[in-house]
């Protein structure tokens, strides 16, 4: 009944009796399953995974790289380019001041947005994919295990991209991201990432802050396409695996929450493994 009450605040969505019911039986549904695991044993053995991979306060780190994924979902301008907000941000402030002497103090830009070139593209490819995993070195200490860490982002990452872009494209264009720029980008970031799976977690979270910066800045220098805003059309209409613009808005802000988790992280003592 909370649900369907809160919903009621989201213009696109109106509460029904269905919704209630469906989102009572989902419920139970999942309190059935909850228990079943527990009777089998299987949280206590996740409980048993956990503490063997990850050091003890990871839950943020956990959240944030099995968020990363859905974060994808929408599609960006850049394949794995997640916070590019600074166009559109810049738009939503002008069209609220429109009509008022605030907008006059909006900053101007010198030069427009320019078309992001080949070797950008690259760079924000290759951070797009060695962030992450950086933030998983940060919350799994065992080299072997980070250099599973890093497939498995590589894996993970292709994987939702080509599904994002077939909900997008067609299945026919699953794979049409994959130019050779996103390859080049791809491979030197696996290079990369398996080569600091021996650098010490205080290390790789320096470097994470570094990448964050560098990725942000280059791709928010970057317009965003008239094909591609055609595709975000279909998205915000709701064609797709929108959850009323849930993947959207971890597609903008994923970035800037690894920003806000690594930055007190990066000056606590050395944690126990």
């Amino acid at each position: 009944m909370a649900l369907e009450t809160l919903q009621s605040y989201l213009p696109v969505r109106v509460p029904s009796r269905e919704d209630f019911m469906l989102n009572t039986l989902g419920a139970a549904i999942g309190a059935v399953l909850t228990l079943l695991l527990e009777r089998l044993g299987a949280i206590d053995r996740w409980s048993r995974v956990r503490s063997r991979w990850f050091v003890p306060d990871a839950r943020g780190g956990i959240v944030l790289l099995l968020t990363w994924p859905l974060a994808l979902l929408f599609p960006p301008a850049v394949p794995f380019g997640l916070g590019q907000v600074l166009e559109r941000l810049e738009d939503a402030v002008a069209s609220q001041l429109e009509g008022t002497p605030f907008l006059q103090w909006l900053p101007v830009r010198a030069v427009e947005l320019q078309p992001m070139l080949a070797g950008a593209q690259m760079v924000c490819v290759l951070l797009g994919l060695l962030i992450p995993c950086l933030l998983g070195f940060c919350v799994v200490r065992v080299p072997w295990r980070r250099a599973a860490v890093v497939w498995m982002t590589l894996a993970v990452g292709a994987a939702v991209t080509a599904l994002s872009a077939s909900l997008s494209w067609g299945p026919q264009h699953a794979w049409a991201w994959l130019d050779l720029p996103t390859q080049v980008g791809m491979g030197i970031a696996l290079v990369l990432a398996l080569a600091m799976a021996w650098v010490p977690w205080r290390a790789s979270a320096a470097v994470l802050l570094l990448a964050l910066g560098v990725y942000l800045s280059v791709l928010n220098q970057a317009p965003e396409g008239a094909y591609f805003a055609q595709t975000l059309q279909a998205w915000e209409q709701g064609r797709f695996i929108r959850f009323n613009g849930l993947a959207q808005w971890l597609g903008w802000l994923w970035p800037y929450a690894v920003l806000g988790y690594v930055l007190p992280l990066i000056w606590r003592r050395e944690p126990k493994n």
